[in-house]
């Protein structure tokens, strides 16, 4: 009987995964590259790098109904030692600060159907922050002038000082004709977020979003004046 609810849970699983080629912007033949950068709260840029993302077509090992992606980071040994000096902001206490965990890659996941579109934020090495601002999501249904949706994060133990709940609320602002580097996207949707954590305050995700190419820029502004951004810079395409 439990061999049969495990097979019956795997299949329902798979069943709401998309497939590979129904994929458009989590299409497994695309690499989005972008342009990241961190601005600390006095206003010093303290990085810049090239961060990539590889959709892979496959569910996400830690949950099925998600498609995986790869992120590859670019950062410098300069990077570790220029943080050295800013303190992690999941440290519960700033006299013994938690070091910052450098990373080359990881794979998490993201979700594209008719009803949305969401992916987990790129939240490693330096930008941990991001996991207490809204995450990048769109609600097909109400993708109009005005249109807002709303959701909530129980960020649990493992997170330090980031623990506690978030809410977050989005608006969809306007469309936009953008450019980055080579592509010229007309109709993106500018959407402005705010997420409004327990303990810590409000951090706001500033965010435009095209149908075929998904969260194309994601400015990102932080409860104590951290900001950090991501902007695309190139999509390639096997075959193309």
């Amino acid at each position: 009987m439990q061999l049969v609810i495990v097979y019956l849970l795997s299949l329902l699983s798979i069943l709401q995964t998309p497939a590979a080629d129904s994929l458009v912007i989590l299409n497994p033949n695309r690499t989005y590259s972008y342009q990241a950068s961190f601005v600390s709260p006095s206003g010093d840029t303290l990085s810049r790098e090239q961060i990539t993302l590889q959709p892979n077509g496959q569910p996400w090992k830690y949950d099925k109904t998600q498609t995986a992606f790869e992120i590859h980071y670019n950062n410098t040994p300069e990077d570790s030692l220029t943080f050295l000096s800013y303190v992690n902001p999941q440290s519960k206490k700033k006299k013994k600060p938690k070091s910052y965990v450098w990373i080359d890659a990881e794979t998490t996941g993201a979700i594209e159907d008719e009803h949305q579109v969401w992916m987990h934020p790129i939240r490693s090495n330096q930008y941990n922050y991001t996991e207490i601002a809204p995450f990048p999501k769109v609600m097909l249904d109400s993708l109009k002038a005005g249109g807002e949706w709303n959701n909530a994060l129980l960020i649990m133990m493992g997170w330090g000082a980031f623990k506690g709940k978030v809410d977050n609320h989005y608006l969809a602002v306007r469309q936009e004709t953008r450019t980055y580097g080579s592509l010229t996207l007309e109709n993106c949707w500018l959407i402005r977020s705010v997420g409004k954590h327990s303990k810590l305050g409000n951090s706001y995700l500033d965010f435009y979003y095209h149908p075929k190419y998904g969260f194309v820029e994601m400015n990102y502004r932080f409860y104590d004046g951290a900001k950090i951004s991501y902007v695309l810079e190139e999509v390639r395409e096997k075959g193309v």
